[in-house]
């Protein structure tokens, strides 16, 4: 690399590198960076350190910008203003610039004594660092009737589904390992992830650990089981055994398949399912319905909009129903259910009843 960077300011304002860290660098600067990361121990602090400043995973919403044409704008400024610095020293007195390229070569002999010297204690600095200090962890969380979509820093997202919530390891450096932790129901869009060295993304549950090199999937976590839909791919996943964290056995599922696994229990359950998107429909604002169990469809209202269910006429419970419901405010789903099931949805002190209240 031209210029040895030797700061995470300067790093971390540094276009190409801003790219790398978001996936959005081409190929030769991908090489570039991978290269220089593992030039020596140093460069991988400067880049935990700059990454974090840059933003590993940055949120999604309606006044999302563009933010690599906001840094080649500043860049167009900076750059500017570095010129007009230049030539402000340029018609500077001789004596000046002399006293300044003396505080230079001061400067820069300074700069790599104390350079050397943090490489040659970088590697025990690293390693006293993963005895003494604790892994720092962020938390995302959601609200009831509340979506968030986060983009990770390699192009994967991961959409949150209300009262939900992932825990991430913070300021970790591209190609490291990624691990979430998650409580409630995601959909995950992982970018692929093959290749020699490369870790898989990690999904963690209470009842074990999806594990995956690049696909799309839902994870729903409940008191006593978890549920894995995938839509395209494949997942491994790996099974908790009652009251530890340690894997007792590894399963795969295909695409269109519902796999429901527990810690309490041995066996895992597969399902396939022509239409996978009635577990992915939610993330598009939409309930859908494909001769699914009305129990099904009360458990969805349930946990995303969190209100009590009352089903007063029980031979709703023994129907299948099929249809699209748009997941706006709660009054307009009951009115859309209501037309769905042909039978009467009241609303009343955040209680949702089916049938007639008499």
């Amino acid at each position: 690399m031209g210029n040895k960077i030797t700061s995470v300011d300067e790093l971390s304002k540094n276009i190409s590198f801003i790219r790398w860290v978001k996936g959005t660098a081409l190929p030769a600067e991908i090489h570039k960076w991978d290269k220089w990361l593992g030039e020596c121990p140093l460069n991988e602090k400067l880049a935990r350190k700059a990454q974090q400043i840059v933003l590993g995973i940055d949120f999604v919403h309606p006044d999302y910008q563009d933010v690599n044409q906001e840094w080649n704008e500043l860049a167009v400024r900076i750059d500017s203003k570095s010129l007009r610095s230049y030539w402000a020293r340029r018609n500077s007195n001789s004596r000046s610039i002399f006293f300044l390229k003396i505080a230079a070569i001061l400067l820069m002999a300074a700069v790599t004594g104390v350079t050397s010297f943090f490489i040659y204690n970088s590697t025990r600095e690293r390693q006293l660092a993963q005895k003494q200090s604790p892994l720092e962890w962020r938390t995302i969380k959601t609200e009831f009737k509340e979506q968030k979509t986060i983009v990770l820093s390699d192009g994967s997202s991961i959409t949150l589904n209300a009262n939900s919530s992932i825990t991430y390891p913070s300021g970790w450096v591209r190609g490291n390992v990624t691990e979430v932790h998650l409580k409630g129901e995601a959909y995950f869009s992982i970018a692929s992830r093959e290749g020699p060295n490369v870790p898989p993304f990690k999904v963690q549950t209470p009842d074990g650990t999806i594990q995956v090199l690049g696909t799309k999937f839902v994870v729903k976590t409940g008191p006593k089981r978890t549920n894995v839909a995938l839509e395209e791919g494949s997942v491994t996943i790996l099974k908790n055994t009652d009251g530890t964290k340690d894997s007792v056995g590894s399963y795969q599922i295909k695409p269109n398949e519902l796999a429901t696994f527990s810690r309490s229990k041995e066996e895992i359950s597969v399902r396939e399912f022509k239409n996978i998107r009635i577990f992915t429909s939610w993330t598009e604002n939409e309930l859908l319905l494909d001769h699914s169990p009305f129990t099904f469809m009360v458990s969805r209202i349930k946990d995303i909009y969190g209100v009590e269910i009352k089903v007063l006429d029980k031979k709703l419970c023994e129907r299948t129903l099929t249809g699209t419901v748009k997941l706006k405010d709660l009054e307009y789903v009951i009115a859309s259910i209501s037309k769905v099931i042909e039978a009467k949805v009241t609303y009343s002190n955040g209680i949702v009843y089916f049938g007639n209240t008499n």
